[in-house]
């Protein structure tokens, strides 16, 4: 498989077999064990990074297995990276307030990202936090190409006992637009293009929030492992029926965010969507889908992003780690 021709994803190990150094490598520590992954990875190949920057913000983590894996990734990037910073961002659910801080931590250390080769790995972020993350660095430092690395879980823990839906969060905080992503939502109709996640809940959430006209949903397959993409529609069937998404049903990789920004492209471009029409995306499944989606808004500014933001991130949703994929972003080539 290439990965610079064709704009798509190859294993981090393969790539790192030619590309030895990056100026910045930008993360996040979390209670999921594969946080640390990409690090480990880096030091396996011996690769050399000059300033790493670790974003911690405040989520629920009972038994403290957060600050235990940005020990690990610490003490891992220590050997590889000639700076490394763990900043501390405030509250999970308020991107634009951690997003400000790293402002004012960059600035205050006179730290210019303009022109340097930086790789983020987007692994536990939050969605709505690297959403606002990658605007920020494109618009404050002029920033177009990057890479981009994402570790699978090895799998799910927790599930409801009624149901078997799996848990990831708790609660609904607010069904809110993602900052910077509001698009342009001047016609009296609303079309609304759900990516499917496992909590079938949220996409009720939003689609009420919203009351839209017209819903289309974008399912993940071929999925990470086999069987998750039929666990996504089974856990979404109340709102693809409620919806009628039934009806606008369609498919990109969940691994591939450029398939997916191509995906709601060529939903959008589509005669049946009124053209009067203000288009609202919401990217509640994959974080590589959730990226995609961040690609296609970030050239089609029209757009709308909205997210419901939940209470609380579920500690220990996940276990172990699957592969761990990169690849090469030119926001300024992306046909999207």
């Amino acid at each position: 498989m290439k990965l610079i021709e064709n704009l798509s994803v190859v294993p981090l190990e393969e790539i790192l077999t030619t590309l030895k150094e990056f100026d910045v490598f930008v993360s996040c520590g979390s209670f999921e064990e594969r946080c640390v992954r990409s690090s480990t990875i880096f030091l396996d190949k011996r690769i050399e990074i000059r300033d790493s920057i670790i974003f911690n913000y405040k989520e629920t983590d009972p038994r403290n297995k957060k600050g235990e894996n940005i020990d690990k990734i610490r003490k891992i990037l220590d050997q590889v990276s000639q700076n490394v910073c763990i900043f501390d961002t405030g509250s999970v659910s308020l991107p634009s307030e951690g997003i400000k801080r790293f402002l004012e931590y960059l600035e205050g250390n006179n730290f210019d990202l303009s022109g340097r080769r930086v790789v983020v790995d987007i692994t536990v972020f939050t969605k709505p936090y690297f959403f606002l993350l990658f605007k920020t660095l494109r618009e404050k430092f002029g920033m177009s190409r990057f890479h981009v690395v994402y570790t699978e879980p090895e799998g799910y823990k927790d599930r409801e006992p009624d149901t078997g839906d799996i848990v990831l969060t708790e609660g609904l905080d607010r069904v809110e637009t993602i900052p910077g992503f509001f698009g342009s939502c001047v016609h009296s109709r609303d079309t609304l293009i759900v990516i499917l996640g496992f909590e079938g809940k949220r996409s009720m959430e939003v689609f009420h929030a919203v009351s839209p006209q017209t819903t289309y949903a974008v399912n993940g397959f071929p999925s990470y492992q086999p069987g998750w993409h039929r666990i996504s529609l089974e856990a979404n069937m109340r709102f693809l029926m409620e919806s009628k998404a039934t009806d606008h049903l369609y498919f990109a990789p969940a691994i591939d965010p450029f398939e997916t920004a191509k995906a709601l492209s060529y939903i959008v471009k589509r005669d049946e969507i009124n053209k009067d029409s203000n288009i609202i995306v919401a990217p509640l499944g994959t974080k590589m889908q959730a990226f995609g989606t961040l690609l296609y808004s970030l050239k089609n500014v029209s757009a709308k992003v909205i997210y419901p933001f939940p209470s609380t991130y579920k500690a220990d949703y996940s276990y172990g780690h699957g592969p761990t994929w990169i690849c090469k972003v030119n926001l300024d080539t992306c046909d999207v």
